[in-house]
Protein backbone atom coordinates (compact mmCIF):
# COMPACT_ATOMS: atom_id res chain seq x y z
CA UNK A 1 0.00 0.00 0.00
CA UNK A 2 1.33 3.41 -1.00
CA UNK A 3 0.65 6.29 1.33
CA UNK A 4 0.63 9.73 -0.30
CA UNK A 5 1.02 12.88 1.73
CA UNK A 6 -2.29 14.85 1.61
CA UNK A 7 -0.61 18.05 0.43
CA UNK A 8 1.05 16.27 -2.48
CA UNK A 9 -2.18 14.56 -3.36
CA UNK A 10 -4.00 17.91 -3.42
CA UNK A 11 -1.31 19.41 -5.67
CA UNK A 12 -1.53 16.46 -8.03
CA UNK A 13 -5.30 16.82 -8.20
CA UNK A 14 -5.02 20.54 -8.97
CA UNK A 15 -2.43 19.89 -11.67
CA UNK A 16 -4.60 17.21 -13.28
CA UNK A 17 -7.64 19.47 -13.14
CA UNK A 18 -5.74 22.27 -14.88
CA UNK A 19 -4.45 19.86 -17.51
CA UNK A 20 -7.93 18.55 -18.24
CA UNK A 21 -9.41 22.06 -18.28
CA UNK A 22 -6.90 23.35 -20.80
CA UNK A 23 -6.92 20.33 -23.08
CA UNK A 24 -10.60 19.49 -22.87
CA UNK A 25 -11.88 22.46 -24.81
CA UNK A 26 -10.60 23.85 -28.03
CA UNK A 27 -9.83 27.53 -27.87
CA UNK A 28 -10.63 29.97 -30.62
CA UNK A 29 -8.83 29.10 -33.85
CA UNK A 30 -7.53 32.02 -35.90
CA UNK A 31 -5.47 30.30 -38.60
CA UNK A 32 -6.40 27.76 -41.29
CA UNK A 33 -3.34 25.73 -40.32
CA UNK A 34 -4.69 25.29 -36.79
CA UNK A 35 -8.03 23.82 -37.91
CA UNK A 36 -6.61 20.36 -37.18
CA UNK A 37 -7.41 21.13 -33.53
CA UNK A 38 -11.12 21.25 -34.38
CA UNK A 39 -13.16 18.04 -34.42
CA UNK A 40 -12.90 16.19 -37.74
CA UNK A 41 -16.44 16.97 -38.83
CA UNK A 42 -15.85 20.71 -38.27
CA UNK A 43 -12.54 21.16 -40.12
CA UNK A 44 -14.03 22.31 -43.44
CA UNK A 45 -16.19 24.90 -41.68
CA UNK A 46 -13.16 25.99 -39.65
CA UNK A 47 -11.08 26.49 -42.79
CA UNK A 48 -13.91 28.40 -44.50
CA UNK A 49 -14.13 30.70 -41.49
CA UNK A 50 -10.43 31.33 -40.87
CA UNK A 51 -9.38 31.66 -44.52
CA UNK A 52 -10.84 35.17 -44.31
CA UNK A 53 -7.93 36.05 -42.01
CA UNK A 54 -5.43 35.22 -44.76
CA UNK A 55 -6.66 38.26 -46.73
CA UNK A 56 -4.35 40.43 -44.65
CA UNK A 57 -6.98 42.03 -42.47
CA UNK A 58 -8.93 43.57 -45.35
CA UNK A 59 -12.07 41.64 -44.44
CA UNK A 60 -11.53 41.63 -40.70
CA UNK A 61 -10.51 39.08 -38.13
CA UNK A 62 -12.45 35.87 -37.58
CA UNK A 63 -12.15 33.11 -35.00
CA UNK A 64 -13.60 29.63 -35.22
CA UNK A 65 -14.93 28.44 -31.88
CA UNK A 66 -15.70 24.70 -32.10
CA UNK A 67 -17.40 24.65 -28.69
CA UNK A 68 -20.08 27.19 -29.67
CA UNK A 69 -23.43 26.20 -31.11
CA UNK A 70 -23.27 25.50 -34.88
CA UNK A 71 -24.88 28.81 -35.88
CA UNK A 72 -22.32 30.84 -33.91
CA UNK A 73 -18.96 29.11 -34.43
CA UNK A 74 -17.44 31.59 -36.89
CA UNK A 75 -17.13 34.81 -34.87
CA UNK A 76 -15.86 38.17 -36.05
CA UNK A 77 -13.42 39.75 -33.60
CA UNK A 78 -12.57 43.40 -33.19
Amino acid sequence: MIIVEPRLSRCVRIALLLLVATSGCAHAIKSVGDCDRAPTEQRVACAACTVKNEAGGLIGGYEYKPDNDPANRCVRVQ
